[in-house]
């Protein structure tokens, strides 16, 4: 029986679950909560404060990677980073919750593929130039104004448990709701951990990302569904780290309790007229047999609850052996491969006679989305070598919030999201053609989701089952998150923003860049790849010909 291939598009985990397995495997003793019972126990087993002690990250530790640069020596052993953790603290909602008022929301079919993934892991790099008084200063304006923001966002201090009697999973919030806080210092013996180089290279660097961002325990329910780091870099430098677990919020939804974290510490409140304060009833993603939709997809992925499974289990030594790069592409790249599409659509509809194909029109416009994920999949394509006769995919979530009767409100806070699946031959995106035939085959995928937005959505995970994996990309969040600005605290912009939890040969993220108008694509491959990935992408989005140019004016 084939496995299935389950995705985690913003959290960049994948794994596979035998099918065979679920008939056989058994529930662990323990651990499981009788319907009736009130959902208390701790979050995290921790002391309030440490003393000093360095947290190495060797080979290993499943949340390491690979070596500076982002590939592995020549041995294929990762280094090392070091940071060491001063304290670790909880951050509680401010003001606390009402007793009266309990939170323990149900999770929805939207969320229950999530449950058993790893959690998402991203890395925000800022200068300080002050010195330890200035790294003192940020890190208490981030825990008060993140107990601020959670007192508004509060599923995101609660935890993932697992309710036997229902075979539910709910966010619990009932009791001692609260964020663990690591803070950490970087070992200034190590040259790598320098915030201008990490911020600056083309290459990851994975072990010091990693060591930057938190542990999230994830593998038994209850697990908390949020923790932060923060890492002072000697030179002048804080690391911001978040894990979040996918579970409780798709990356519309923890952009948007960014946004309102770094508004509660720079302007002091996270509730703007631009940031209303969030929902999150699941009563707002309705459909009908939501419920056992979501309880049979438990079953399928997360036999074993409060175990969460294989997923969890998943061995990311394959980390080792992939390189992560980050490109800008500027308002000017950007333009220029519209402009190319645009052309290559122009003398098609001439040719055809401008003929209206599937309802679309040949010379319907591209959205920035739409293009670069087709620069980013004809990249994909040319370096792994593929050709004609070659079925190839590209896979992406789409956000159902505006698209759902009734449309979701804003501010919804979990998941509302849906698989996308883009298919066209190999030799076709390696033509002249090929950035037009991928924005075709894209916007087909778009289309059909619009058409029928909840159309399959409690299968789309058993669609990616039988899709050779080596003929795959995914492309993750949207240049429409302007991560930049999100996460400016009061002490500046980040120098940068990553997602640390890439692990699969050819996953691409999109997010807005630092500059106007600037794109960031950062994307994970074989090592091998990387330089022809690079080149194709850089060759394809310069300028096209004069003539041409003209043409499209």
């Amino acid at each position: 029986m084939r496995p299935i291939l389950v995705w985690s598009f913003l959290g960049q985990q994948t794994a596979h679950l035998n099918l065979s397995s679920l008939s056989s495997s058994k529930t662990p003793a323990g651990g499981r909560l009788d319907s009736t019972t009130s959902i208390r126990r701790s979050v995290l087993q921790e002391p309030t404060a440490r003393s000093p002690s360095p947290r190495r990250l060797l080979a290993s530790d499943n949340r390491s990677t690979a070596t500076p640069m982002g590939e592995a020596n020549a041995t294929g052993t990762p280094a090392t980073a070091t940071v060491r953790v001063l304290a670790v603290s909880r951050v509680a909602p401010a003001p606390a919750p009402a007793a009266a008022d309990p939170v323990v929301v149900k999770l929805s079919f939207f969320d229950t593929p999530w449950v058993v993934l790893p959690p998402i892991q991203r890395v925000f790099l800022y200068e300080l130039p002050g010195g330890d008084g200035e790294f003192t200063a940020a890190v208490t304006r981030l825990k008060s104004s993140l107990a601020a923001t959670l007192a508004v966002y509060l599923p995101l201090a609660g935890k993932l448990a697992y309710v036997a009697g229902t075979g539910d999973v709910v966010v619990d919030c009932v009791d001692d709701p609260g964020v663990a806080f690591v803070e950490a210092e970087a070992d200034a013996g190590i040259d790598t951990m320098d915030v201008r180089r990490l911020a600056s290279d083309e290459a990851h660097d994975i072990p010091a990302f990693l060591a930057l961002v938190p542990e999230l325990p994830t593998k038994v329910l209850p697990a908390p569904v949020l923790s932060v780091q923060a890492t002072r870099i000697p030179g002048g430098g804080l690391a911001l780290g978040l894990s979040v677990h996918h579970a409780v919020a798709d990356g519309q939804a923890v952009w948007r309790f960014m946004g309102a974290w770094a508004s509660a510490a720079r302007d002091g409140s996270p509730v703007t007229k631009s940031l209303p304060a969030p929902h999150y009833s699941r009563e707002a993603v309705h459909v009908p047999n939501g419920d056992e939709f979501a309880r049979q997809m438990l079953k399928m992925v997360a036999p074993n609850l409060p175990a969460a499974g294989t997923v969890a289990d998943y061995d990311f030594s394959q980390r080792f052996r992939l390189a992560r790069r980050t490109f800008y592409l500027g308002g000017d790249d950007i333009r220029a491969l519209k402009l190319r599409i645009s052309a290559l659509a122009e003398a098609e509809a001439e040719a055809e006679d401008d003929v209206v194909a599937d309802g679309r029109s040949k010379k319907k416009p591209v959205s920035t989305f739409v293009a670069l994920s087709a620069l980013g999949w004809t990249s994909f394509v040319r370096c792994k070598g593929l050709g004609a006769g070659d079925d190839t995919y590209l896979v992406f979530l789409a956000d159902l919030r505006a698209r759902m009767d009734p449309p979701v409100a804003d501010g919804y806070l979990g998941n509302c999201i849906k698989g996308c699946l883009a298919t066209a031959d190999a030799g076709d995106l390696l033509g002249e053609r090929g950035l037009l035939v991928a924005c075709r085959a894209i916007q087909a995928a778009v289309a059909e989701m619009e058409a029928a937005p909840l159309a399959g959505s409690e299968r789309w995970i058993q669609k990616m089952m039988g899709l050779p994996f080596a003929r795959l990309a995914n492309v993750a969040a949207s240049p429409r998150f302007r991560v930049y600005e999100a996460s400016d605290f009061g002490f500046g912009r980040p120098a940068r923003v990553e997602l640390v939890s890439m692990n699969n040969d050819g996953e691409m993220v999109l997010v807005g860049g630092r500059g106007d108008g600037e794109v960031q694509l950062s994307v994970s491959l074989d090592p091998a790849r990387m330089e022809d990935f690079k080149a194709h992408v850089f060759a394809t989005s310069a300028a096209p010909s004069d003539s041409a140019a003209a043409a499209a004016n």
